[in-house]
């Protein structure tokens, strides 16, 4: 990102008809030009006479038309919308719940009336049925009183006679006691007397149930334990039928309570006794459930239909008809009729070209003064084919908002553009060129601020958590946030207005939620294309440059070991120290990988492959010859880079992480032959490193071989003085002026330096004589060592080898 692309003088270049400075200027001019008449298509046919407008005198038709009233047409759409019949779909769940719930309560009756001792509890050809009840209900006194009077007529002649009952009680009461005295005169006296202990067991027992049952279901308190076994029974059967019938005919959820009662009296399998019936409704509206909800998906689907098979009303208006009296406001009904018959007075606002014009111009200057004066605090710094990068990915936000405007602001996807920007260059970035973008559009579209806020907030969220992520599931997981915020923004900012009905609420706030996932898919799509176009890389593409397999790297690998091993500890040491200061990371060791490849042209005449060999420039003994091939690896490098397409980001690694340092040691050499020394041709071609990334390679590869150098005893110290010193020399040598690199960073990179070779190359135990020429890790020795002295020594090696 910070770095400048650069080719060797000595290399074949392309002709180039404009120089980098005018061909920049020229992205910037057209990406303004492109930006303004996007931004300003509203402008370009605007009518004077709008709605809201006053008129000073009446406006009227100049011909008969019939024209389409705008306002009436909406009406009747809403009006159709809202006469739309509700689709229901059945919830089969609820109906289980239901006949579960009444199976609950049936046996709850069960159990009462199994406790309560049934009805018949004895035999209806000795007590009737009424008997029962009655025996069951009275006082122990009143049935003391019973049992009396029913043995005074079994004692007595036949011709005893009971006083005509007065009222329901007493008939029952004459009728128990005579049932009772006609079982006495022909029943055995134990038979009697079994009568009257089963009946007084059962007494005791309904007692107690009663009184257990009044702190149960409502319905269950009063009528169930009167209720024979043929009557439970049958109702059990007729109720179980009512709820099957009232289920299967629906239940619409927020049904008022009088309608389902109206419902459930009319149902034709309930019981004909009034108080079982009673009983039956009061378990039927304990029991049925709501099965019948509202298909929202279906029911918006038909009022759009209804909506859409609404012609467009019209009006007829003659020749001189008023259209607009004078002094009037002209509402939205009129202009459609004004713009139909062209009387708007539709015409180029200038002014509005101009403002348009100038705030872009301004946000142009807004962002040029930050990208001048606050590259570190961007954290960036643009090129020419940033710019044009930045300027496709702007124009085609703008392009998007035009079109899509007004009526489709809920997918636009403005936050691809703060995703692209973020994942290429930085979060701070990716905000500056959003917050300016946001301003524009906010100008440019003629729509109503609060549909477009939430993709503006989205936008700004986008922009402000992608900062260059290293995997594409970053990307896919940001839209699908940025699409829970749009909807949520959209929620609350509705809810607060209160004039939307639910069901377009909810479809609304799906469609803001699909357009942050738009985003996300189109950043995604759109990245790979414009990796080929931007000067920066973003961290997925230099994840893919970095694989081993790729052809340069290969060649590094398999003709260059020792230079591969070289580079691997540089990628290490300047990552490292990247990470300190805040740098790219992935930049740095994907740009390290690459920094040496024109060594594999002639792997040969670099120490680190010789592998013991005889040295090819003693044969030589030529130290101009000697460096001139020395200074090869970085123009063929150059060449290799472009042979093989390299991103110029990558290739700017290859000169600048050796600047214009000179070739010291064939440099002293030739001074010794000669008293004409050239010194730059002792020195590389640069140019000198134009960004922090290489900087930071320089000086890592600089290291190396005086950390390679250290011994194990090396202070912490010693190193970092030894450091310094080198840091010392390229800063004095002026190889560091251009990158950005104070030096406070080169004193917090020193430690990071000496950590990783800290890790690298860590202490380790010295092993007796005898271990080296048995086993060298210590692990195995003679068993005569385990004893005395010695043994205390090989144990304490063992024990060090094994934690090792």
């Amino acid at each position: 990102m910070g770095i400048i692309p650069t080719k060797s003088p000595s290399l074949p270049t392309t002709p180039q008809h404009l120089s980098r400075k005018w061909f920049g200027r020229a992205v910037i001019g057209i990406t303004f030009v492109c930006l303004t008449s996007t931004l300003s298509l509203r402008f370009y046919a605007e009518p004077q006479l709008g709605v809201g407008t006053f008129v000073d005198q009446d406006l009227r038709s100049p011909q008969t038309i019939t024209a389409t009233d705008i306002e009436a047409t909406r009406q009747a759409k809403e009006l159709a919308k809202q006469q739309v019949t509700p689709i229901y779909r059945n919830e089969i769940d609820k109906d289980a719940i239901a006949y579960k719930h009444l199976e609950d309560l049936l046996q709850v009756g069960d159990k009462l009336r199994i406790s309560s001792g049934q009805l018949p509890y004895v035999d209806r050809k000795i007590l009737s049925d009424d008997v029962q009840r009655f025996i069951r209900q009275i006082s122990d006194l009143e049935w003391e009183q019973v049992q009396s009077r029913a043995q005074r007529i079994a004692s007595s002649s036949s011709s005893t006679m009971i006083a005509t009952p007065s009222n329901r009680v007493q008939e029952i009461s004459n009728l128990a006691t005579t049932e009772l005295a006609q079982y006495r005169i022909t029943a055995a006296p134990q038979d009697y007397q079994r009568l009257i202990a089963t009946v007084t067991e059962v007494r005791k027992a309904y007692a107690v149930t009663k009184e257990s049952a009044q702190t149960g279901p409502e319905m269950f308190r009063d009528r169930l334990l009167e209720m024979t076994n043929e009557e439970w029974e049958a109702n059990k059967i007729k109720i179980r039928q009512a709820l099957g019938d009232l289920q299967s005919s629906g239940i619409i959820s927020g049904l008022p309570e009088e309608m389902l009662h109206k419902r459930i009296i009319h149902l034709s399998s309930l019981p004909n006794d009034p108080e079982q019936r009673t009983m039956a409704i009061a378990l039927l509206k304990a029991t049925a459930k709501p099965n019948m909800s509202i298909d929202f998906v279906a029911t918006t689907e038909r009022a759009l239909k209804a909506s859409e098979s609404v012609p467009p009303q019209t009006v007829y208006l003659k020749a001189g008809e008023i259209i607009v009296k004078g002094g009037e406001k002209i509402t939205e009904r009129q202009f459609t009729i004004l713009d139909e018959l062209k009387l708007t007075q539709r015409q180029v606002n200038f002014k509005g070209l101009l403002m348009m014009a100038g705030s872009t111009a301004i946000a142009f200057a807004i962002f040029g003064y930050a990208n001048r004066r606050w590259q570190y605090l961007l954290k960036v710094k643009l090129h020419v084919k940033d710019w044009l990068c930045i300027g496709i990915v702007c124009t085609g936000g703008a392009i998007a908002t035009s079109l899509m405007a007004p009526n489709m602001l809920m997918f636009l996807p403005l936050a691809s553009m703060g995703l692209i920007l973020g994942s290429f260059y930085s979060a701070r970035l990716a905000m500056v060129i959003s917050a300016l973008m946001a301003i524009l559009l906010g100008i440019a579209v003629n729509a109503n601020l609060i549909a477009l806020s939430p993709v503006l907030v989205g936008a700004m969220l986008a922009a402000a958590i992608t900062n260059r992520p290293l995997t594409r599931s970053h990307l896919a997981a940001t839209g699908l946030l940025v699409g829970l915020v749009q909807a949520a923004i959209y929620l609350a900012i509705a809810i607060f207005l209160g004039s939307t009905p639910p069901i377009l609420m909810l479809i609304t706030a799906l469609q803001y939620a699909a357009g942050g996932m738009i985003a996300a898919i189109i950043a995604l799509g759109a990245i790979p294309y414009l990796e080929h176009i931007s000067y920066a890389l973003t961290p997925f593409r230099l994840a893919e440059l970095a694989n081993l397999d790729r052809p340069l790297l290969r060649r590094l690998v398999t003709e260059t070991p020792g230079t591969f091993q070289h580079t691997l500890f540089v990628a290490n040491l300047a990552e490292a120290a990247a990470r300190e200061i805040g740098a790219d990371t992935a930049l740095v060791r994907t740009g390290t990988l690459y920094h040496d490849i024109g060594k594999t042209l002639r792997p040969e005449y670099f120490i680190e492959n010789q592998m013991g060999q005889t040295n090819p420039h003693d044969l030589l003994n030529d130290p101009w010859l000697s460096a001139q091939i020395v200074k090869e690896h970085v123009t063929g490098g150059l060449k290799l880079a472009q042979k093989h397409r390299l991103p110029e980001m990558l290739q700017a690694f290859i000169p600048e992480h050796q600047g214009t340092i000179a070739i010291m040691y064939f440099y002293c050499q030739a001074q010794k032959r000669s008293n004409h020394v050239v010194e730059s041709e002792f020195r590389y071609i640069g140019p000198i490193p134009q960004s922090r990334e290489t900087g930071l390679v320089m000086l890592a590869d600089a290291c190396e071989a005086a950390l390679r150098s250290l011994g194990t005893d090396t202070t912490f110290e010693e190193g970092k003085n030894l450091l310094i010193r080198i840091f010392e020399a390229r800063w004095n040598d002026g190889q560091l002026k251009d990158c950005s690199l104070t030096w406070e960073d080169l004193e917090r990179i020193a430690p990071v330096f000496l950590k990783i070779w800290q890790e690298r190359n860590h202490g380790r135990i010295k092993y007796p004589n005898l271990a080296d020429k048995l086993d060298p890790s210590g692990s195995a020795l003679p068993d005569h060592l385990c004893n005395s002295k010695l043994a205390k020594n090989a144990d304490s090696a063992k024990v060090s080898a094994i934690s090792r």
